[in-house]
C-alpha cells in the first residue's frame, strides 16, 4: 500500500511535501476529495474466505467498529463487520505510512547543503 500511497502523492496530487506542516496536512489533503478513502477501499478483501481468515488474527478491529457503531447490528451482516474492521486496521495502516512518507522527505534543497 505505500506504493500506491506514494503514487497518490507524486503523480495524482503532484503535492511538495516540503508545503506541508506535518503529516496530518497531507492526510487532510489527500482525503479532501475521498482519494485516500478509494485507496483504502479498493484494499479490502471481497471473498468471505479471505474475511474470515483476516479476521481470525485481527478481530480486535472488528470490535471496534462495532464498538464506534460503525456496524449496523440490528441487520447484523458478519462479512461487512469484518469488512468495516478492515477499513479500520487499513486507514491505521495508511496514516501510519504517510506519517513514514513525510518523515523520510528531505527538501532538495537540504539535500544540496549537506552535499557542500
Amino acid at each position: 500500500m505505500k506504493e500506491e500511497i506514494q503514487d497518490l502523492i507524486e503523480n495524482q496530487f503532484e503535492l511538495d511535501l516540503s508545503e506541508f506542516n506535518d503529516h496530518y496536512e497531507v492526510i487532510e489533503k489527500l482525503d479532501y476529495d475521498g482519494s485516500l478513502h478509494e485507496l483504502i477501499d479498493s484494499n479490502i478483501d471481497i471473498y468471505y474466505h479471505s474475511l474470515r481468515q483476516w479476521a481470525v488474527d485481527n478481530y480486535d478491529y472488528v470490535e471496534q467498529a462495532i464498538n464506534e457503531g460503525l456496524v449496523d447490528t440490528s441487520e447484523f451482516d458478519y462479512h461487512k463487520a469484518i469488512q468495516t474492521g478492515q477499513y479500520l486496521q487499513l486507514q491505521e495502516e495508511a496514516y501510519r505510512l504517510i506519517e513514514e512518507i513525510f518523515e523520510e522527505f528531505e527538501p532538495e534543497e537540504e539535500e544540496e547543503l549537506e552535499t557542500l
